[in-house]
């Protein structure tokens, strides 16, 4: 028969170790990319098939229409000397694009 600390240990340990694991899961890895009116830099990041990754859009000038950008079916709008974000996962065909609304500034993420 279990004594009662093997049962609170037991107990413990059940309710410990979900939580345990998302604490060891990684976070999305961060990538910045300079918004101009020229487009993006990089416009090209490299990624594997369902890798996470939180893109940081940055501006410090004038963005014409690059400052409204769709990626992954989110809308992100960047205003300059702020940041923004979107978090996206790379899909299995290994490719998506992010684009200005007009898609005259387009980047990609992905192999």
């Amino acid at each position: 028969m279990k004594t009662s600390m093997q049962k609170l240990l037991l107990a413990v340990s059940l309710v410990a170790f979900p939580v345990a694991a998302l604490a060891l899961a990684p976070l999305p890895r961060r990538v910045e990319i300079k918004v101009t009116g020229d487009g993006y830099t990089p416009s090209k990041i490299t990624a594997a098939p369902g890798e996470t990754l939180t893109l940081v859009f940055r501006a410090t000038a004038d963005m014409g229409c690059c400052d409204q950008i769709v990626v992954a079916g989110q809308k992100v709008k960047v205003e300059k000397d702020k940041v923004s974000e979107a978090t996206v996962t790379v899909p299995a065909s290994g490719t998506l694009t992010f684009a200005c609304s007009m898609s005259m500034c387009k980047g990609t993420v992905g192999k």
